[in-house]
């Protein structure tokens, strides 16, 4: 008895020394894990465009979709509904957008629509590359299970205070879910982004399936089918045609 006794305190003491061995990551071990899960530092840096096609379903029905980003902040946006072609851009000034239902000519765009733009623009690297380096700063807020995945929440805020929370799946260490507030008319509300369907092109990966939910309410879902990094882009294709004959 006293030898299984013995037996059973040492489990014990190696169950209590290894628990206590186990350590809470840091925030810069849950970085660099995530970059190097999306292709590493290097890889990422390198990139300077990015094109991609394919389909986006909301409240209309599924429509094509193609959108452009160049470095450091340029982004544009094309979708087809009925046969006409919806625009969005930003040249890193402004944000403008066509919308033929309305008008044919370009206009500029203000509220919570161009506030996620300029944020989105702002990410054209990931929200963790050079972080530091970028007046951005990054909090492990908990570790917990989401719909039975585990997750590491961090809470990301820019150096204009503006904050995100993303969760990292803590198996593969790539993003599951973006979540951040927007205001419009006075009006806040959460704005959430869930990535799925990862795949590596030319080294780099992706989520080719994107959900967009505000509040809570399913907004809209993009599926991409074709992804390219690196290719020719003219700035004029961010900037606001000349044609803003009732821009306003």
């Amino acid at each position: 008895m006293t030898c299984v006794r013995g037996l059973l305190s040492a489990l014990a003491l190696v169950t209590i020394v290894s628990g206590s061995s186990a350590q809470t990551p840091t925030v810069d071990d849950l970085v660099s894990k995530n970059l190097a899960a999306k292709g590493g530092v290097e890889a990422l840096r390198a990139l300077t465009t990015v094109k991609m096609t394919g389909r986006i379903k909301g409240p209309v029905g599924v429509e094509p979709v193609a959108s452009w980003a160049k470095r450091p902040n340029l982004r544009r946006r094309e979708n087809v509904r009925g046969g006409q072609t919806f625009v969005l851009g930003f040249d890193g000034t402004t944000v403008w957008g066509i919308n033929p239902l309305v008008s044919p000519h370009p206009r500029e765009i203000g509220g919570a629509q161009a506030q996620m733009t300029r944020q989105d623009a702002d990410d054209f690297d990931s929200v963790f590359l050079d972080y530091k380096s970028k007046g951005r700063t990054i909090e492990l807020v908990a570790t917990e299970p989401v719909q039975g995945i585990t997750m590491h929440r961090l809470r990301v805020t820019g150096k204009n205070g503006q904050i995100q929370e993303v969760y990292l799946n803590a198996e593969t260490m790539l993003e599951s879910k973006m979540v951040m507030q927007v205001e419009q008319g006075g009006r806040k509300g959460i704005v959430a982004l869930e990535f799925s369907n990862y795949k590596t092109i030319d080294g780099i990966t992706v989520p080719l399936h994107i959900r967009q939910t505000f509040n809570g309410q399913p907004m809209t879902e993009v599926t991409y089918d074709d992804v390219q990094f690196n290719v020719p882009m003219d700035d004029a294709l961010f900037r606001m045609p000349k044609d803003a004959g009732d821009r306003r």
